[in-house]
C-alpha cells in the first residue's frame, strides 16, 4: 500500500501569505486527488528556523523537497520569503507553481 504524500507548511505569524497558501494547498490536493497530508508548522524561532533549514515563509515542502526547484534552504531565516515564477517575483507561491511541484515531485 503506497503511503499518502506529506506536504508540509511551515511558516511565521508576521506572514501574511501562509493562510493562503494552505487553502491553494488543499485546494491543489483536492483537484489532484493526492489525499496528501497536510501539516502546518509555525516557525516560532530562530532555534525552530535552524534546524527546519527554513528559507522563509511560507514555505512548502512535499515529501521533504520544496516546491521551488531553485530554492536554496537557509541557515536560519525568519523573514518573509519571495518565489520567482515565470519570470516575475511573487510574495508567495502562484496556485499553477504549487500544482507544478505536486506533479513533478509525485510522480
Amino acid at each position: 500500500m503506497k503511503r499518502a504524500p506529506l506536504i508540509e507548511i511551515l511558516y511565521t505569524d508576521e506572514c501574511p501569505f501562509w493562510k493562503e497558501v494552505v487553502k491553494l494547498v488543499e485546494e491543489v490536493n483536492r483537484e489532484l486527488k493526492t489525499e496528501a497530508i497536510i501539516k502546518k508548522l509555525k516557525i516560532a524561532n530562530e532555534q525552530d528556523a535552524k534546524k527546519l533549514r527554513f528559507p522563509g515563509s511560507p514555505t512548502i515542502r512535499i515529501n521533504g523537497v520544496d516546491i521551488d526547484p531553485e530554492a536554496k534552504e537557509a541557515k536560519a531565516f525568519i523573514g518573509c520569503r519571495i518565489y520567482r515564477y515565470e519570470n516575475r517575483l511573487c510574495e508567495s507561491p502562484p496556485k499553477e507553481m504549487i500544482k507544478k511541484a505536486f506533479q513533478r515531485i509525485l510522480k
